[in-house]
This record gives C-alpha cells, structure tokens and sequence, in this order.
C-alpha cells in the first residue's frame, strides 16, 4: 500500500510539474510615436526578428503600435522595449538611444 501511494504522489507531482515549465505565449502592444513609415515598422521588426523568445510581431504606422508575440519564459516585456528603444526609437515611456544610428530616410 505504501508503495502504490507514492507512485501516485510521485505521478501527481510530475504532472503538476509540467505546468511550471510550459512557455507561456503572450501578446504586447507598445507604443511608438517616432514610427511614421512603413519602413520605419519594418526596421524596428527586423531589430526584432533575431531576439530569442519573439516569435512574431506586426506594426500599425497609422495608430504608431507594434504588436509583438513572445515566450514569457524566455524573454520580458521590458527587454523588448529595451530592444526598441535601442534600434534608435523612443517606446512607450522609454527615450530612444541617441546612439543608435538609425539607417538612412528613416531619421
């Protein structure tokens, strides 16, 4: 008796388990006031594309939104303002990087 309940506890503590390590899929908005072009969306979408844990994103010129899709396991919503901010534009709350050397028609 002993032994069959702690293979039911140790089944039950596996499947819990599972929860913990699931990725968890979400959806963020970020505003961008400087992104006025079609080019400008799509640069900052590049600037976005290699990031580990993004898997998609869309922008709309027309409202100044990029819409990004990620794993929050994998990566928070302020590295991806971070990454924004530092492709040369200011998001949300955040100034952009007076670094940043953004490409030529889009300053």
């Amino acid at each position: 008796m002993k032994k069959l309940f702690t293979l039911a506890l140790s089944a039950v503590l596996l499947f819990l388990a599972q929860g913990c390590f699931r990725q968890e899929v979400q959806v963020a908005e970020y505003s961008v006031p400087a992104m006025s072009t079609p080019a400008a969306g799509a640069y900052i979408q590049g600037r976005l594309k290699g990031i580990p844990g993004i898997s998609n994103s869309t922008f709309n010129v027309e409202n100044r939104t990029i819409t990004v899709i990620y794993q929050s396991s994998t990566i928070r919503t302020m590295n991806i303002e971070e990454a924004i901010a530092l492709s040369g534009f200011a998001v949300n709350n955040r100034p952009a990087n007076p670094n940043a050397k953004l490409p030529k028609g889009l300053e």
